[in-house]
């Protein structure tokens, strides 16, 4: 590898996607922790009636967050593949050039970023705008 500081900055930013998807997934259980434990909504009481659209969005979010994450990851491995001189391909590609790699890889880290971020606002909203009755 020519440039070796490349390959710490990677790590870097794929420690941070890593804790980003660890978040999201962690995420996805708060609103049933929280309904039933701050709430206190009755363990009788299916959440299906209670949680409104905004917890179902923020789990599409939260999900898509996650699978962004993991899509960088796997760019993750293919980039570090280019960065030693060696093919790699990007899913049906044979040979994807590393300047598309590192475009995509921006991509799905911004994503993976904004959707954990709308996730944990469309929870909030839910929590904040809920009314008992």
């Amino acid at each position: 590898m020519k440039e070796p500081w490349k390959k710490d900055t990677n790590e870097r930013y794929l420690d941070m996607v890593k804790s980003v998807v660890n978040l999201s997934s962690a995420s996805l259980l708060l609103p049933v922790f929280f309904a039933r434990n701050f709430i206190d909504i009755p363990k009788e009481t299916p959440l299906i009636s209670v949680f409104g659209c905004s917890i179902y969005i923020a789990w599409i979010l939260l999900g898509l967050s996650i699978l962004s994450g993991l899509f960088y990851q796997y760019l993750s491995a293919k980039w570090l593949r280019i960065a030693w001189g060696k093919p790699a391909g990007i899913l049906w590609s044979k040979n994807t050039p590393e300047s598309i790699v590192e475009n995509t890889m921006e991509w799905c880290l911004w994503i993976c970023i904004a959707y954990f971020m709308l996730g944990i606002g469309a929870t909030l909203y839910f929590f904040i705008s809920y009314s008992v009755g």
